[in-house]
């Protein structure tokens, strides 16, 4: 399980890199995400970029998935 995880977006890879060892910052406009479960992540990421939504897709859909 991940405990943290920072999305943002970069203007390009070099950019991108040189936040590895200290993270995004106030530089970019970030969301943090808590306590990743790594079976049911790539699902429901990939849900939300289908069909974009505030709300976490429904279980069942989740359990639907197939990539």
């Amino acid at each position: 399980m991940a405990w943290d995880i920072v999305f943002f977006l970069a203007p390009d890879d070099e950019t991108a890199a040189a936040t590895y060892l200290r993270g995004p910052g106030a530089a970019f406009e970030s969301v943090t995400c808590r306590f990743v479960e790594p079976d049911s992540a790539i699902a429901e990421w990939d849900m939300y970029f289908e069909a974009p939504s505030a709300e976490a897709p429904p279980r069942e859909r989740l359990s639907a998935w197939r990539p």
